[in-house]
């Protein structure tokens, strides 16, 4: 029985992207954060926090900025300290914005959509009750 396929020469309307083909903007870190993450909250009371991972490469160690917000964020800041050794799942996002003196900035950074402590939590590190 042959196939039946169709071809849809439709062009996206105005303002829409039209698809190049698959992408994937997905990453995967293990590493040890840098410092103990510190709960923020948006003007919209939404919670968040950026927390910096170091990984290790065969010559020298990468140092990544992390965003999480709402549970991840209060599950770092409450579990999580300097050293731990996390796992963690989100895709890239670069920002830019503009300094007092005019000159333009930009940093690319990981929005994470899942974390796990891989490490154990050492007595020091106990959250006060």
């Amino acid at each position: 029985m042959p196939s039946k396929t169709t071809t849809s020469t439709k062009k996206p309307a105005t303002g829409e992207r039209q698809s190049r083909g698959d992408s994937v903007n997905q990453v995967t870190l293990i590493g040890r954060l840098v410092a103990t993450p510190e709960l923020r909250e948006t003007g919209s009371g939404k919670s968040v926090t950026t927390i910096r991972v170091a990984t290790n490469g065969k010559s020298h160690a990468e140092f990544h900025d992390v965003v999480l917000w709402g549970q991840l964020a209060s599950f770092a800041c409450i579990y999580l300290g300097k050293g731990r050794l996390v796992y963690i799942e989100g895709r890239l996002q670069s920002r830019q914005w503009q300094v007092t003196d005019g000159s333009a900035r930009r940093t690319v950074e990981i929005v994470a959509n899942r974390l796990q402590a891989l490490s154990s939590k050492s007595a020091s590190e106990a959250p006060a009750a």
